[in-house]
C-alpha cells in the first residue's frame, strides 16, 4: 500500500513539474506573441503617419448586404474581445494550466478569425474596386 501511495505521489510531482514547464513555455510564447503584435502595431502606426489623411480615409460605396456583413463581423469581434478580458481568479496548478491552454486555443481561434476578416475585407475591397472600374468604363 505504501509503495502505491509513493508511486502516486511521485507521479503527481512529475505531472506538477511538467505542468509548470508547460505553463512557463506558454507564458514565453504569449510574451513573444505580444511583443510581435506590439512591434507590428508600432510599424503600422509609423506607416500610417507617413500616409496623407486623404489616402488613409478613402470612402467606399458598398452594397447594403456587404455593410451588414461588416457590421456583424465587427460586432462579433467586439464580443470576442470582451470575452477574453475576464479577470483571472485564483486557480490550482491544474486549473491554471488548463486556463492557459484554453487561452492559447482561444487566441489561436481569434487569430484565425482575424485572418478570415482580413481576407474578407480584402475581397470586398477588390470587388468594390472592380465595380467602380466597371462603372467608370461604362
Amino acid at each position: 500500500m505504501s509503495d502505491a501511495v509513493d508511486e502516486m505521489l511521485a507521479g503527481l510531482a512529475a505531472r506538477r513539474q511538467t505542468m509548470a514547464r508547460q505553463v512557463a513555455k506558454i507564458d514565453e510564447i504569449m510574451e513573444r506573441s505580444n511583443n510581435t503584435l506590439l512591434h507590428i502595431e508600432s510599424n503600422n502606426k509609423a506607416l500610417a503617419q507617413n500616409v496623407s489623411p486623404l489616402e488613409s480615409q478613402k470612402v467606399f460605396n458598398v452594397q447594403p448586404e456587404c455593410e451588414l456583413a461588416l457590421v456583424k463581423i465587427l460586432e462579433n469581434f467586439k464580443q470576442l474581445v470582451q470575452n477574453s478580458d475576464h479577470k483571472e481568479e485564483t486557480y490550482s496548478a491544474l486549473d491554471g494550466c488548463l486556463a492557459h491552454r484554453h487561452r492559447v486555443e482561444h487566441l489561436g481561434s481569434s487569430v484565425r478569425k482575424l485572418v478570415a476578416l482580413c481576407d474578407t475585407v480584402a475581397q470586398m475591397k477588390a470587388f468594390q474596386e472592380d465595380q467602380d472600374e466597371a462603372e467608370d468604363s461604362s
